[in-house]
């Protein structure tokens, strides 16, 4: 994203690239870092995000302690069912506890109501 800012004429001398996560989690955490050391307000800006993961993104901004906004970039028309499955299995797993809690309950309730009816 730093060479696409610079081919679109922004100043070198504008920009920090955080190169080191693996993971949106991780880029949130480094980002924090980087805009810490360089004395930035961790409640003003935007981190820009293909648009349908913004939701995520901004799970992992508030918990790595950044409290800033997304911006979403288009997505190709052709990978959005993609994408979508995608994030709803990442958030699925992401609250995995509470929802193996969720459905072992209905299925307790299920087997008590066979049961009793």
């Amino acid at each position: 994203m730093k060479q696409y800012a610079l081919d679109k004429g922004l100043p070198s001398s504008d920009l920090i690239a955080e190169t080191e996560s693996k993971t949106t989690f991780q880029n949130m955490l480094f980002s924090k870092k980087i805009i810490e050391k360089n004395h930035f307000a961790l409640d003003n800006g935007i981190y820009v995000s293909s648009n349908y993961h913004i939701y995520r993104a901004g799970t992992y901004a508030r918990k790595a302690g950044l409290k800033i906004d997304g911006l979403g970039a288009k997505t190709s028309r052709f990978f959005v069912p993609n994408a979508i499955i995608r994030e709803y299995i990442a958030v699925l797993s992401n609250h995995r506890i509470f929802n193996l809690s969720i459905a072992g309950l209905i299925l307790i309730i299920s087997i008590i109501t066979a049961t009793v009816g």
